[in-house]
């Protein structure tokens, strides 16, 4: 049986607990796989997701990317991937160009790399609060950084100043307040992690960042600050922006806190508040093979996963809309030119772009009143859904009132 015949069996099934961690450090990849644990799981089940992408930027489904990204500066950047050094490389790490991707949660926008684990986690919404899964991670970084806790935001900081006198420090157990005190004057407490959530009727997703050993960290600000924020009034929800620093900044021994370490502590601290005894989250390195069950019982099911998943024509699916491009030239409020392209095939993508670009070419975007009415007079066999979701983003993007819901 393919690795993903026994993830989609083991997804699908009545086992309570799953805990997956991706070798993939595509973020197309890794989101689809989110979103169809969040579509696919058993209602009844909880799932722990760890992934890693490349240099990426996120932004949430409710925000507009002219807002919240600086695009001239992203698109001259090419940004460091990890602070890894290679053999051959001496301690240079890899530079990538950055790319730009909207996920299906709201939330701000947040910068990824190889420094930054991401974590997710699905189960019943009965059981939902948005605390719950961030002080599971307080507890997970605190094995390396005392100074971590929740903060009002439901954010996790580090507390930056000097230690507490001993009657003011809060039992050990208490996620929401550390030892240390929140600093003064220039010494504010920094986020670390920043969380987003999506409700349906049967599951709760919450995912979020944990910036570990960013090499981006002194860059993240200027790559989410867009210079057309100032004139700009448009629809949307927009960035709360704090200051932040890595994990490390705070840890006690931050040369051996790997993203792999990490995650293991993240996995120890999900078993212990579930009581998985049995698992070890030793197992989860880059040494083990691409699928394990060490519990092949109802308590748990996990192992590592990777683009084998792709098989999964749901997956594949959620890549391809992930990764869908969208390209308009306005000039004076008329668009003169466009690139929008629904298929793989190339051959098939060409033929979408020039139908588009005949279509929308020479309207003015003011007289436009959804973007529907244009897209629907082109023919997209078996893509109308695709071609629906990209009008409705438009609409959302313009300012328009759109007759669908965003991707």
């Amino acid at each position: 049986m393919s690795i993903a015949a026994r993830f989609t069996r083991a997804v699908t099934g009545t086992t309570k607990h799953h805990i997956y961690v991706s070798r993939s450090h595509d973020v197309a990849t890794n989101l689809s796989i989110e979103h169809y644990l969040l579509q696919k799981s058993h209602p009844d089940s909880t799932v722990l997701l760890l992934y890693v992408n490349r240099p990426c930027i996120v932004i949430g489904r409710n925000q507009n990317p002219w807002l919240e990204v600086n695009h001239a500066l992203v698109r001259r950047t090419v940004a460091p991937s990890s602070f890894s050094a290679q053999p051959d490389q001496g301690s240079t790490s890899f530079k990538e160009k950055i790319k730009i991707i909207r996920r299906r949660s709201g939330g701000g926008t947040v910068f990824h790399d190889l420094g930054n684990v991401n974590f997710s986690v699905i189960g019943p919404p009965a059981n939902f609060h948005r605390d719950k899964y961030a002080e599971m991670v307080v507890r997970a970084i605190r094995e390396t950084s005392p100074r971590a806790r929740v903060n009002e935001r439901h954010d996790i900081v580090l507390d930056p100043g000097p230690l507490l006198d001993r009657r003011d420090q809060p039992q050990p157990d208490d996620t929401h307040k550390t030892a240390f005190s929140f600093g003064g004057g220039s010494l504010v407490p920094r986020k670390v992690s920043g969380s987003a959530y999506k409700l349906t009727r049967q599951r709760a997703l919450h995912h979020g960042t944990c910036l570990l050993s960013s090499p981006n960290i002194s860059s993240i600000s200027a790559y989410l600050q867009s210079p057309a924020r100032p004139y700009l009034k448009a629809k949307g929800v927009e960035s709360v922006r704090s200051p932040i620093a890595n994990i490390i900044d705070g840890s006690k021994d931050a040369t051996t806190l790997t993203t792999s370490t990490f995650q293991r502590q993240i996995i120890n601290a999900f078993a212990e508040m579930y009581d998985l005894k049995t698992i070890k989250a030793s197992a989860f390195s880059d040494k083990s093979p691409s699928w394990t069950e060490m519990d092949s019982g109802s308590r748990c099911a996990f192992g590592m996963v990777d683009e084998d998943l792709l098989e999964i024509p749901d997956i594949a699916k959620g890549v391809q809309e992930i990764e869908a491009r969208v390209y308009l030239k306005i000039k004076s409020g008329v668009i003169i030119s466009s690139k929008i392209s629904l298929s793989e095939h190339p051959d098939a993508a060409s033929s979408e772009q020039t139908a588009f670009d005949h279509a929308l070419k020479g309207n003015k975007v003011a007289n436009i009143r959804t973007f529907w009415e244009i897209f629907g007079t082109v023919s997209t066999t078996g893509l109308e859904d695709d071609t629906r979701r990209i009008s409705a983003w438009l609409d959302l993007m313009l300012g328009k009132e759109s007759d669908f819901a965003p991707i």
